[in-house]
């Protein structure tokens, strides 16, 4: 998985984490999604433009929408990060969370770390 070269990028909308310069979470979940051959929806143009305007609500509506709950964290299942002025999501891979942290970049817990979260993949 080339999942290990994004840790520490940088968040830029928009940024394809394989570019090697910047990663966009929801492009870094989707890659990984497929190069793992994980069947999942198409990503849609539409979740880019909420996230650019801040519908954080809508998103949260459309994530839960195409996804269903799971017990406890699996391999590439998903999580979002939800807070007043920004969303993002992860995804579980090799026993821990990738996702992105504003400040530090890609980023990867283990899962131990991680149980508080719930859990979701895709229908």
């Amino acid at each position: 998985m080339t999942w290990h070269q994004w840790i520490g990028l940088p968040h830029a909308f928009r940024a394809d984490p394989n570019n090697g310069v910047a990663a966009d979470c929801l492009l870094m979940v989707w890659s990984l999604l497929a190069e793992a051959g994980v069947d999942c929806p198409p990503l849609d143009e539409l979740w880019f433009e909420l996230a650019e305007k801040g519908e954080y609500k809508r998103l949260v509506s459309l994530f839960r929408e195409n996804t269903i709950a799971v017990d406890e964290p699996e391999e590439h299942a998903l999580t979002l990060f939800v807070a007043e002025r920004s969303i993002g999501i992860g995804v579980v891979a090799d026993g821990g969370l990738l996702y992105i942290h504003h400040a530090r970049g890609v980023q990867w817990t283990p899962l131990e770390f991680c149980k508080k979260l719930r859990y979701r993949k895709f229908r």
